[in-house]
């Protein structure tokens, strides 16, 4: 017995020797021949370069006759998916950005200190950066598509500023400094979160901790990557079944003024498509009354007054919603009458398009046709050739040289033809949708300026009904009464009140004048922007259309007159050549 002790003894010192040995030889080698080692990257702290990224791809990228053909087209940072900068004592982030595909980035065990740089990588999944000294949770709310974020043993003392990480599922943040529990709130709008390490904060030593978790976190699956039981998660919602009722009632009136905001957005946007917006109600009747305050003020200096105010109101309402339900109308005509043109021209290039492509693919068949025959007159011209045949060949290259000239000249003009029949089609269409639309923006302004000018006469009858009704109320004032204070400045006597009266009027007025010119010139600009757009738009792919066809023309020529040189005649090559230019 003692005998084996010993042996394993032994066996173990030598052992030990043995790799201290090895140990110290590389280390002496790595001083000696200044190779470069992980051991040597821990010297200094480092900064992400370009340099590193490519050796990197390099060493992480594929092996043998795959990682040959990588390295040889040229390491393409801009492609990667995945990349490991662990271990080699990284102290700032920097560089990143070059790599904008990346899905995976592993930077654990590093010693970074702060989050940035990272905006760029806006398809990352998966983020490591665990064992660093990440103080704060910041920079990291534009990647939006990111699943699994792993920052344990850092020294975060809050979860906070990942509000726009709407895919989370794994979060580790274990062995941080985290002392309160309001990050499990925090974390519960994050519907997609399945897996949460919280292990080693001071949190989680508090009494209740994990059953505050399982209540609050339902989403969860997984905690500390052990799967939460039913019976534990019932556990917890039962101790805290008050709490949570009040929570979720909170939540889902939160919810429901959410979807009402996001719901008004919607209509807001619908109706600044059709140029009415706030117009669907009272909006720009408070409008005028928003700074007018001698109007607040009488229009309730008596009761008569106050109901005059509220009749305004319903009938200027009334004018507006009525106004606002025509613009929708309109703007759905204005709609359909964009959609019939998108299908004439659609239908016009598709037509156009089917022609062209049947004349191109006459000439491509037939060139290969003519190819196949020139291919075969080159094996009569191997090895010694006599003149009969060579004049032979010769008659014959020259012809299909003239007719395949002639076939790719008429193509060109058939589909010049085609292009130019559409453009001018184009060109017709385009005029005709600018008449039909500028018609329709016309009639529709039109409309509006009846309804602006309906506005400003309710708020002239509505001037002068509060003037009559208070110089009644003025008149039943005997001369040795007072007159209330709060009316001394606004109607002490008839100037007074006509200047009070006078200048709430046309600040009124000014307003629905400053209404009707925005919708007047928003509209004129934009039909004269659209109709623009489109002539503008129709030239450039006429242009460029023109340009393509050049182009297949020239290049079919080109690659029949290359094989026909290969023949290599003993003859003026520039007799072939005439025939392919005519």
């Amino acid at each position: 017995m003692q005998s084996s002790t010993y042996i394993c003894i032994c066996t173990v010192i030598i052992v030990h020797l043995i790799l201290y040995r090895i140990f110290m030889k590389y280390l002496k080698m790595m001083i000696e021949e200044d190779v470069p080692t992980i051991l040597q990257e821990f010297v200094q702290p480092r900064v992400i370069n370009q340099d590193m990224l490519i050796n990197l791809a390099i060493e992480q990228g594929p092996k043998g006759e795959a990682g040959k053909l990588f390295y040889e087209d040229g390491i393409k940072l801009d492609e990667i998916k995945e990349i490991r900068i662990e271990f080699l004592n990284i102290l700032k982030l920097d560089y990143l950005w070059v790599m904008p595909n990346l899905m995976t980035l592993k930077l654990s065990n590093n010693i970074i200190e702060k989050i940035e740089n990272l905006n760029a990588l806006v398809n990352l999944k998966e983020l490591d950066l665990s064992f660093n000294r990440i103080k704060i949770m910041e920079n990291l709310n534009n990647l939006t598509k990111l699943e699994i974020l792993l920052l344990f043993n850092n020294e975060i003392r809050e979860i906070e500023n990942i509000d726009e990480l709407c895919h989370l599922t794994i979060f580790s943040i274990g062995n941080n400094i985290i002392t309160d529990t309001k990050h499990v709130l925090y974390l519960r709008k994050f519907k997609k979160l399945r897996s949460l390490n919280m292990s080693g904060n001071p949190c989680t030593k508090e009494d209740g901790y994990l059953h505050y978790v399982f209540a609050f976190l339902p989403q969860l699956i997984y905690y500390e990557y052990k799967m939460i039981t039913n019976e534990q998660r019932k556990d917890a919602t039962e101790k805290h079944y008050r709490t949570l009722n009040t929570l979720e009632e909170a939540e889902m009136k939160e919810q429901e003024e959410l979807d009402a905001q996001q719901k008004y957005e919607k209509k807001l946007a619908i109706l600044t498509a059709a140029y009415v917006e706030h117009l669907d109600g009272d909006y720009l009747f408070h409008q005028m009354f928003e700074d007018d305050k001698e109007g607040k003020d009488l229009s309730i200096v008596t009761d008569d007054t106050q109901n005059a105010h509220e009749e305004y109101k319903k009938n200027f309402t009334a004018i507006c919603e009525e106004f606002c339900e025509i613009g929708l109308k309109e703007h759905n005509k204005r709609m359909n009458e964009i959609n019939l043109y998108n299908i004439a021209v659609n239908e016009g290039k598709t037509i156009s398009e089917n022609q062209g492509r049947m004349i191109v693919n006459e000439v491509l068949r037939r060139k290969t046709d003519a190819l196949a025959t020139v291919k075969q007159l080159l094996k009569k011209l191997v090895g010694d050739v006599d003149t009969a045949t060579l004049e032979n060949v010769t008659e014959i290259a020259q012809q299909y040289s003239e007719e395949f000239s002639d076939m790719v000249t008429d193509a060109w003009t058939r589909l010049m033809s085609i292009e130019v029949d559409l453009h001018e089609q184009m060109e017709d269409i385009n005029e005709v949708f600018r008449i039909n639309i500028s018609d329709m923006v016309d009639s529709f302004l039109t409309t509006a300026r009846g309804y602006f000018s309906q506005l400003r006469n309710c708020e002239a009858e509505y001037n002068d009904t509060i003037n009559g009704l208070i110089l009644y109320f003025l008149s039943g004032i005997g001369d040795d009464a007072k007159m209330p204070r709060h009316l001394l400045n606004l109607c002490e006597d008839k100037d007074m009140l006509n200047y009070n009266l006078n200048n709430s009027h046309e600040r009124h007025l000014q307003i629905i004048d400053v209404r009707e010119d925005i919708m007047i010139n928003r509209l004129k600009n934009w039909v004269e922007e659209y109709s623009e757009q489109l002539i503008r738009h129709e030239s450039e792919r006429s242009s460029q259309q023109i340009l393509e066809i050049s182009h297949f023309a020239d290049s079919q020529q080109q690659e029949f007159l290359q094989v026909l040189q290969q023949l290599n005649l003993n003859v003026d090559d520039s007799e072939i050549i005439l025939a392919l230019d005519e």
